[in-house]
């Protein structure tokens, strides 16, 4: 008896645990089906060409996979080794190279910059370099001189600020400001004793294996490089070519790449627990208030969970990771062409793996002006049939916008998902306008469209949350 019931328990046993194994299996499958829906959808919604994504959990990359094309005149598919500009992803290297300078003890980060960078203006004097990593410094956002279109050094774009006056007094406010990222690569040329790009090739793309990670180049022959799209009108075209480097956006990158970044982050072999901790804790400005951003990394909470992040855009691409550190699950999106949001998709997409982390639903307000919402619903109704009703149009937006882009927008809309639901969600007013936000609901997604009447009722502008 005892050896048949211990039988039985064992053979009850190892069913359960094959069923919770078989779930399992059958569970990531269904997230990643979810994912490649989503994206194929947002592809067709955003005109994205090519896009590659990887969703790393638990130490374990999951999924990681290209979608679309990375170039359309050759026909060549996206894939993981796809290498796109990465923009503004490149800041936290930045950011990190200054970290490593610090670790060596050869800098201090509440040194002021005019020990390193010579004859800055007086209104400079205050500036620390934890005002730079932060954009606490003041300084404003773009710099003066750059010029996309020619080779040119970080110094000279740097001076072509100092006639700028500061937006804030150090430490008081928080502004992004690309500038601040032009600074502190020069201060990491001048502690290093070498260029700039050089040093985090050498400390951080190599030890962390980063092979196909480098400094953005027109002339060099890259493999897998993405050509980056942008759209005019109805159709995709080429993306103008910067032959400028900015240190604020300078690398070109691929999934695979930014993965093996992400497992070192998990380690102590480039950054120390420490410096990390600087890194994705919020800047606190001088009235105690914290800003939205540690050093190179955008770090908030989400749902209750912690996320450090950035994302970035140039000419033809845009980019994203999205780190939940607590929870050791993170999003890599990267696509070509600069019109895409892959910073919302990444969000989106992280909400598959972690149900707590997906967007709150935007609740519905009385809608007091339904004459409204029926115009909105004529707008997409007619868009689908490309016949817009112009009567619906203000004089402004008939002189000023071509109809048949009005046409697409609408029509975008619907092109991937059919609408199930439109609930008005917000209603504002500025003057003798009207600026209404729309929820827009599909099967498995929501956005945002947003629209603005005069005061005759007539369609005035358009946009949406992507």
């Amino acid at each position: 008896m005892k050896i048949a019931s211990l039988l039985s328990l064992f053979i009850s046993l190892s069913v359960q645990m094959l069923c919770l194994t078989v779930s399992a299996q059958q569970h990531v499958p269904l997230k990643m089906d979810l994912t490649d829906k989503y994206i194929r959808v947002q592809m067709q919604r955003q005109h994205i060409p090519g896009l590659s994504l990887c969703v790393i959990k638990d130490g374990k990359i999951v999924q990681m996979k290209g979608y679309g094309l990375s170039n359309i005149e050759t026909n060549t598919p996206a894939t993981p080794a796809t290498v796109y500009k990465i923009a503004s992803v490149s800041k936290q290297f930045i950011a990190a190279a200054i970290m490593l300078l610090h670790q060596d003890g050869k800098l201090n980060p509440d040194a002021k910059l005019s020990r390193y960078i010579d004859s800055t203006p007086q209104t400079w004097n205050n500036i620390t370099i934890r005002n730079l990593l932060s954009h606490t410094s003041g300084l404003i956002r773009d710099v003066p001189g750059f010029d996309p279109l020619k080779v040119q050094s970080n110094i000279d774009n740097i001076k072509s600020t100092f006639q700028a006056p500061l937006e804030f007094e150090p430490g008081t406010n928080w502004r992004y400001s690309n500038i601040n990222y032009y600074v502190l690569a020069e201060i990491v040329e001048k502690v290093s004793g070498m260029p700039w790009a050089e040093f985090i090739q050498q400390r951080i793309f190599k030890p962390a294996g980063m092979s196909q990670t480098r400094l953005l180049s027109v002339t060099d022959i890259i493999p897998n490089r993405a050509n980056g799209y942008e759209r005019e009108g109805t159709a995709s075209e080429n993306a103008e070519i910067w032959l400028a480097v900015r240190p604020s956006g300078a690398f070109m990158s691929d999934v695979i790449d930014l993965a093996k970044w992400d497992t070192a982050l998990y380690t102590d072999s480039i950054l120390t627990a420490d410096s990390k901790k600087q890194m994705w804790t919020p800047a606190i400005l001088n009235n105690g208030n914290a800003a939205p951003y540690g050093y190179g990394w955008f770090t908030d909470v989400i749902n209750g969970h912690r996320r450090i992040h950035h994302g970035g855009g140039l000419p033809g691409f845009s980019a994203a990771i999205e780190r939940y550190p607590d929870d050791r699950l993170t999003v890599i999106v990267l696509a070509n062409t600069a019109s895409a949001n892959p910073v919302k998709m990444a969000r989106h997409i992280a909400g598959y793996h972690m149900p707590a982390l997906k967007p709150m639903t935007e609740k519905p307000i009385v809608d007091t002006e339904p004459h409204i919402t029926i115009k909105v619903k004529a707008l997409i109704n007619g868009s689908i049939k490309s016949s817009i009703d112009t009567n619906l149009l203000s004089d402004h937006l008939i002189k000023n916008v071509n109809k048949e882009d009005i046409n697409s927008f609408f029509r975008d809309l619907t092109v991937a998902e059919k609408i199930n639901d439109i609930i008005l969600i917000d209603r504002s007013v500025n003057g003798d306008k009207r600026r209404y936000s729309y929820r827009l609901d599909y099967e498995d997604d929501n956005t945002t469209l947003i629209v603005v009447f005069d005061k005759f009722d007539k369609l005035s502008g358009y946009g949406t949350d992507d």
